[in-house]
């Protein structure tokens, strides 16, 4: 299998997540990690049997027999992130924390540890779920520079507890060609209506890669990072307040077509754009039972036989938080994901001014891999 169909599998279960989680958020600012959590349902997958793993595959938009060839490629990236470079930081880290002296298949083990490099750590739920869910918080804390705090709320852990799979990614990258501090100034930002807020915008004029979708009534305008290895791509819609329809009109081939547009611009392009820091919490159970696995998360038909043997365990919660924050030096981003399993019980000419001054929507891609999407987010108000 070929990275551009991972990639290209990836990001429609990444644009089809989103819309489902927008839906009902959409007056907020909205920040995922698609590939966060694709990494730990996938490793969900790994020990599903029957009508769960079918689901499994579904939500995830896979096709029913790549499931070898799609945890092979997950191999491959996720080890390619561990080449360290001097230019940005890019992470990713996963966990299973299992009840001790509970039985676990030797087989699901292995191939978690193969194919999504996952560390298997005992733990006791039974006499003490408060104090190793505060043992995973503090690992997902420092996997994250201290950005992901308290992943999992007091309460979701306990006595039947008997697996938790967390994932954890970083990103920090400086801007390729960073912003003047000196010309960041408050300008309005459109809300709602005739509502408007003062926010810090930052200015920055230069030959961007830019491109726009007459389908998505939108433009996009790319933001290279240091090494230019990754980037964040703006989408703006072309009304004030299309967000909505943008967000409910993506799909696969409109964002790669939309993508596929963007190229150098013929003048330079003046690009005013807001400073933002988004914190975003998640339960994944209604969006991740609406894409097609409901029954992981049924007490009475989940079959996750390939973890334990038996038809013992099915997925109690499925947590999600993202952090970003967007300055004139660059991006720091992360984001972690965890599940827990109980027992049953193109370029205008001339170029107008690219300005974010209404609320967008907003994606970090890795360009060695064929785009694949990393972060994306929306932006009702940078104010908050």
């Amino acid at each position: 299998m070929e990275m551009s169909h991972f990639s290209s599998t990836n990001n429609s279960f990444c644009l089809d997540l989103f819309k489902t989680i927008f839906v009902d958020k959409s007056k907020e600012n909205v920040f995922i990690s698609p590939f966060s959590i694709a990494a730990a349902v996938a490793m969900t997958g790994l020990g599903a049997a029957a009508d769960t793993a079918q689901g499994i595959v579904k939500a995830l938009r896979w096709q029913p027999d790549e499931g070898n060839k799609m945890h092979e490629q997950f191999q491959v990236y996720l080890s390619s992130l561990k080449t360290k470079n001097d230019k940005y930081s890019l992470s990713l880290a996963n966990r299973i924390y299992s009840q001790q002296n509970f039985k676990i298949l030797q087989e699901f083990r292995e191939s978690t540890a193969k194919y999504y490099l996952a560390e298997p750590v005992n733990a006791d739920f039974v006499n003490a779920s408060e104090a190793e869910c505060t043992k995973i918080n503090t690992w997902v804390s420092e996997q994250t520079e201290d950005k992901i705090k308290d992943l999992i709320p007091p309460g979701v852990l306990d006595a039947l507890t008997r697996m938790v799979i967390v994932n954890a990614i970083y990103f920090k990258g400086n801007w390729d060609l960073q912003f003047d501090e000196k010309r960041t100034e408050s300008q309005k930002f459109k809300i709602a209506g005739d509502q408007t807020k003062s926010v810090p915008m930052m200015y920055a004029k230069r030959k961007f890669h830019v491109g726009q979708s007459d389908k998505l009534k939108c433009r996009a305008l790319e933001l290279p990072y240091k090494g230019k290895d990754l980037s964040m791509v703006v989408i703006l819609p072309d009304q004030d307040f299309g967000l909505q329809n943008l967000v409910g009109s993506l799909s696969q081939s409109e964002i790669d077509e939309l993508l596929s547009s963007l190229k150098p611009a013929n003048t330079d392009v003046a690009l005013w754009l807001p400073k933002f820091e988004v914190t975003s919490s998640h339960s994944l159970k209604e969006a991740l039972s609406a894409l097609g696995m409901a029954d992981a998360f049924s007490m009475e038909s989940a079959n996750f036989s390939g973890i334990t043997g038996n038809k013992d365990l099915y997925i109690t919660a499925a947590i999600h938080k993202a952090f970003i924050k967007v300055n004139e030096e660059g991006t720091e981003a992360a984001a972690a994901t965890a599940m827990t399993f109980g027992l049953r019980c193109m370029p205008m000419n001339p170029i107008p001014p690219f300005t974010v001054d209404h609320p967008f929507l907003y994606l970090i891609r890795d360009n060695r891999a064929n785009g694949l999407i990393l972060f994306i987010g929306a932006v009702a108000d940078p104010s908050l």
